[in-house]
């Protein structure tokens, strides 16, 4: 049987793209295994699919409160990581893998298992310029002095699969495979109500500040003819004072609550905005760290016209004005239905998984 190996950590919106590939190609028959951090292990098994622990690649959970020093230490530290490879490497020890698929961040193992020979295919679980981007900067040059070369990991790989829409680059380069968004479940046309539903979700990973600016939305939306919806995440609702229009919850499914929403409101990262725009709903982007590629995922929807970014900072008058110019704007509500409409129409994991097929077939 056919066998790929799924490399991937906890890093949130990563896992769904990951997830989506791995469900798909299983559904054709190839034998799919998935490695990362403990605690991803029930959301990988409810996908069906088998997950083995990182034993001697470093742990991390997202979710736990750092400060920015120690964050990007923490990220930077686990990006660099070789033990991961070394847990690759005893997998294949066990059962050989016809190729293995690495989250594009997992640069130390990417380092050493392109080095090993392994067939490696890079997964871009957001825009590939901002992970390239990412790789030349800060990040990168810290990563390099723990003996990872970031820059060297992506042209090392077989080819990179980019499971977003071409058109969140800036300039697209011909030798990616852009998919399209992956699907998070079967996404439906959102249908507003009469009374607007504003769905509210910063992400489930730990950034500072997130709560003040989660607030200043809150704000932002009081009293105004709306119906508020907040998926907390990393935040406990406890820590925030939620007007009489909001429902502020720690997690619920977006699939509960997407086909009747007009608004969603998020931090920019890449598997929430992509949901929201699949089912055809504009987005108010509010980036939670300059150093995430929530900033560029914020300048794609504004360029794109399917919705609008505004600075962490945003006071509440200025959240309460974008949030209700995209309420009524008919060319941009349009716009979100085109691009939901489009990306309904065929789900980004079966198109890597095409590529991927292809791929295994021909060697």
């Amino acid at each position: 049987m056919t066998s790929v190996l799924i490399v991937t950590w906890d890093g949130g919106g990563n896992l769904p793209p990951a997830l989506g590939i791995g469900r798909e190609l299983q559904a054709r028959g190839v034998r799919v295994r998935v490695l990362g951090n403990a605690i991803q292990r029930d959301a990988v098994v409810a996908s069906g699919l088998d997950f083995i622990p990182f034993t001697r690649g470093r742990d991390y959970v997202s979710s736990e409160p750092r400060g920015t020093v120690d964050g990007v230490l923490g990220l930077v530290a686990l990006f660099a990581d070789r033990g991961i490879a070394e847990d690759v490497r005893a997998l294949l020890a066990e059962q050989p893998a016809d190729l293995v698929l690495v989250d594009t961040l997992l640069w130390g193992a990417m380092n050493q298992l392109e080095a090993d020979g392994c067939r490696v295919v890079e997964l871009v679980h957001s825009t590939a310029e901002y992970f390239d981007g990412n790789a030349r900067g800060p990040v990168g040059m810290l990563a390099r002095m723990r003996g990872a070369n970031a820059v060297a990991a992506a042209r090392g790989a077989e080819w990179r699969l980019v499971t977003t829409r071409a058109d969140f680059e800036s300039k697209p380069r011909p030798d990616e495979l852009h998919t399209g968004f992956v699907w998070q479940g079967d996404p439906v046309e959102a249908r507003a109500e009469s009374v607007p539903r504003v769905l509210v979700s910063f992400s489930t990973t730990v950034f500072p500040g997130q709560a003040a600016a989660l607030q200043r939305v809150l704000d932002a939306l009081a009293g105004e003819r709306m119906e508020v919806v907040v998926t907390s995440g990393a935040v406990d609702p406890a820590d925030l004072s939620a007007p009489t229009n909001a429902t502020v919850l720690r997690r619920r499914d977006h699939s509960e609550i997407l086909p009747t929403t007009s608004l969603v409101i998020g931090h920019g990262g890449h598997a929430t905005t992509a949901r929201a725009l699949s089912a055809g709903i504009p987005v108010l982007v509010i980036p939670m760290h300059p150093l995430m590629d929530q900033p560029g995922i914020g300048r794609a929807v504004e360029r794109l016209g399917v919705g609008a970014v505004l600075p962490k900072s945003a006071a509440p008058a200025r959240i309460r004005e974008a949030a209700l110019r995209l309420l009524s704007d008919e060319r941009v509500r349009a716009a979100a239905q085109t691009m939901g409409a489009q990306a309904r129409q065929r789900d980004g994991a079966a198109v890597a998984a095409d590529a991927l097929t292809r791929e295994l077939a021909a060697t």
